[in-house]
């Protein structure tokens, strides 16, 4: 006899006990026989409700199913996200906010083969990030003398609207000078003024680079006197012009947004780009053409490719006319005194420290790996 037949049973049994006890004790106090049928029909639904019970098994509600279920799920996004950071594969909305607040990144690694650039397109990263790294390292690394063959990199890419690397944002990046590590996070301090960050919390680099193009040679420097090949005058040049080829990359030399993007009369194809709230402006004219997705309102990042070298305007060969304004005072950008960087307070430290966990460790785990793997 089973287990479940014993217990309908003696459940059975104490019911009619019961049922028997309180029948005679409705008798002898004087009740009625029709309360007393009423309470035994009562009696024989809870005895029904009972062998329900223990022949089947527990029913849960929905409720309690997703209550059940949801630590395993919750263990499996936590594992899954962890293996796709180590993969350096893209994440999804789920699992980056595991990592990143919410964000979405790319973890891109190599190794030094022949030279930086053509190691770190060979990992997969697009050229115009690989300038934008080179921007934000020239200050600390010199590529020609303090690489060696198999130094490693890391870069942390979150894509652009269009799933892109390309249009994405550099969120940090580590490379490997002479044995030791140099560390790069973009972080965005309390007046929401975002610059990249050592790894110890201190801005690195200027706000301004002093040339928007690589290896920039002047072909006319800044003069209120200058006899203009065009119009066959002396007129000032406010300006700066840098000799080179059409087609040649041109750089924001700082964070800013888009003010101006068209074509001039004078200028030819132009782009003003503000900073710093408006108190600087630079300016970039003869480009040949424009780089894609840039409008006015469009936000740019310094070492950002905005446009290409050409000769479109008033201009007699391919050269990229450069301007700098202080205040809407016109500069000599050769020489004028570049904004520095602020020094961090203990209060802003903190935050730094804060608000960047997730990509300092992120950086400290891929770090590990390239050890655990040099071994």
């Amino acid at each position: 006899m089973s287990a479940g037949k014993n217990t309908r049973l003696q459940l059975r049994g104490k019911l009619r006990t019961v049922a028997l006890i309180t029948v005679m004790g409705a008798l002898v106090s004087g009740c009625g026989l029709h309360n007393v049928s009423k309470f035994n029909g009562f009696l024989l639904k809870q005895e029904r409700k009972i062998k329900q019970t223990v022949s089947q098994p527990p029913q849960r509600n929905k409720k309690q199913l997703a209550v059940a279920v949801a630590p395993t799920a919750q263990t499996i996004n936590r594992a899954s996200t962890a293996q796709v950071v180590k993969s350096g594969t893209k994440l999804t909305k789920t699992q980056s906010s595991k990592r990143a607040g919410g964000r979405n990144w790319v973890v891109k690694t190599g190794k030094i083969n022949r030279t930086f650039s053509q190691s770190a397109r060979s990992a997969g990263i697009p050229s115009g990030q690989v300038q934008r790294l080179e921007s934000l390292f020239a200050e600390q690394v010199n590529f020609r003398r303090d690489l060696r063959r198999g130094d490693r990199f890391t870069a942390i890419i979150q894509p652009g609207k269009d799933g892109t690397l390309e249009r994405g944002t550099v969120l940090a990046a580590e490379l490997e000078r002479r044995g030791s590590p140099v560390k790069l996070i973009r972080h965005t301090d309390r007046r929401g003024v975002t610059r990249f960050y050592s790894g110890r919390g201190e801005p690195v680099g200027t706000d301004f680079s002093r040339t928007p193009l690589k290896n920039a040679k002047v072909s006319s420097h800044f003069t209120l006197s200058r006899y203009h090949p065009v119009l066959k005058t002396y007129r000032p040049h406010r300006g700066t012009d840098f000799k080179a080829k059409t087609g040649t990359r041109v750089m924001a030399t700082a964070d800013g947004v888009v003010e101006i993007r068209e074509q001039q009369s004078g200028y030819g194809n132009v782009i003003f780009l503000a900073h710093q709230g408006g108190k600087y402006t630079t300016v970039y004219a003869h480009l040949s053409r424009f780089a894609r997705g840039l409008k006015p309102g469009t936000p740019v990042q310094q070492g950002q490719v905005i446009g290409y070298v050409g000769s479109t305007g008033l201009s007699t060969g391919p050269h990229l006319h450069y301007e700098f304004r202080e205040d809407g005072e016109y500069r000599d950008a050769m020489k004028v005194a570049l904004p520095q960087k602020r020094k961090v307070t203990t209060d802003e430290r903190k935050h730094f420290y804060q608000s960047t966990i997730a990509l300092r460790r992120a950086l400290l785990t891929r770090q590990n790996q390239q050890l655990a793997w040099a071994k």
